[in-house]
Parts: C-alpha cells; structure tokens; sequence
C-alpha cells in the first residue's frame, strides 16, 4: 500500500515526443522518434511508434496499431526526468492495456542489450489502480490518490497499469521503454503513456519522527 504522506506520494510526468522522449542512446540517442498518427501505421515490422488519442494528454505510443497487428522493431525510447532536487527516488513506468489484459511493455532503469524485462496485467509487481466499471476514471476519485494529481486510471475499457522500476540517486534519470521483440498478435502491443517518480525518505527523517512520537508519548504519561 502506497503511504499517503506527501513526500511519498508520485508525480506523473507525461512522455512526449521531441519533449522529454527520444531515441534511446542505444537506438541513435538523443533524436526525435518516428511518430504516426493512429490509423496511418504502415506494414507490419515498419519500426515506427504510433500516436493514440487517449489516456494522460490524449497522447499514448503504441508500437503498432490495430491494423499493423505486429511490430517487434519499433525503435527503443528514452524518457527522461531532470531538475530534481538531489535525493534517491523510487521510479516508476504507466502503460494501458484493454479487456484482453495481453498488453505488456519492455522496461528498464539501463539501456542494456537484448530485451527489456517485459510487464504486462497479472504479473507480480504490476500495480492496476481502478478495477470497477465506470469508464473514465482519475485516480482522486480513488479512495486514496497515490499521486500528487489527477491522473486517468480508466478511459473505456482500457485500464493504467504502474510497473516499479526500482530507484535511482541524484537530480534525474531515464526510463527506457520499448515492445515485445517477440509480439505474434495485435493484443500484445504496448501502450506506453508515462512515467514517474517518489521520494524515498532519509532514514534519518524516519529516526527524527520516531523520536518526537516517544516524546510526545513520554509527555502525556507525566
């Protein structure tokens, strides 16, 4: 369970191309990545990512569209965060999936070779944050909002879906994302719609708040 204190809570950063997500460095670094409007998706393999007009800013990517049934090639991306004030953040990656909870997406802290690790619905360490029927859906409707804003958790019969993707020190990072290098079937796309990050607190914070409940503690037994 995500805690409610404010430091702990997540902030969403939305991907966007030419914005904050580019080619990653293993896939040209640094360019701005080949984008088609849905419904325009060219042949099967054709490597490109392909705009969607839903979830977060109407705006995810999707290795191919419903047409193209398959791409195992589309180019690997980079999302990054900066500006952070320096500290040690959990990291965290959204991707949508619809009714056939076969949506899965390759993600990662490293640019690493071969296939990112894969997460789709069901897998352990898959968060779904909204699992009732109504059909767009924020997460402050939530009974608990684990992030800092409103994010869309439910558009139609679509659903958001968090993958942790472990933690990094500094003032930054990047998350990079790619689809299944061995997708047979147009319900094994990916939709990728963000990222985000939390704070994770200083143990000596946790020690300063242990105290002062001792002594407050201490102070009503006098």
């Amino acid at each position: 369970m995500l805690s409610t204190a404010s430091a702990q809570l997540i902030t969403y950063v939305d991907a966007t191309d030419g914005g904050n997500t580019f080619k990653a460095p293993s896939a040209g670094g640094g360019l701005p990545f080949t984008v088609s409007p849905f419904g325009t998706q060219g042949p099967v393999n054709d490597g490109l990512w392909d705009a969607r007009a839903f979830g977060n800013s109407a705006t995810i990517f999707q290795n191919a569209s419903a047409g193209a049934a398959q791409d195992t090639n589309a180019v690997r991306l980079a999302t990054s965060v900066s500006g952070l004030s320096l500290g040690t953040y959990n990291v965290y990656v959204y991707f949508w999936s619809d009714s056939s909870l076969l949506w899965r997406m390759g993600a990662s802290l490293s640019d690493s070779p071969g296939q990112l690790s894969l997460s789709k619905p069901g897998d352990a360490g898959v968060n779904q944050f909204y699992t009732g029927s109504d059909a767009t859906v924020l997460s402050t409707a939530l009974a608990i909002n684990p992030f800092t804003t409103g994010v869309m958790v439910a558009e139609g019969n679509r659903r958001l879906y968090q993958v942790s993707l472990g933690t990094v020190t500094g003032t930054g990072f990047s998350a990079y994302i790619e689809g299944d290098r061995n997708m047979v079937a147009q319900n094994e796309r990916t939709w990728y719609d963000g990222v985000g990050y939390s704070i994770v607190p200083e143990p000596a914070t946790g020690a300063l708040l242990g105290l002062g409940a001792l002594a407050l503690i201490a102070r009503r037994r006098k």
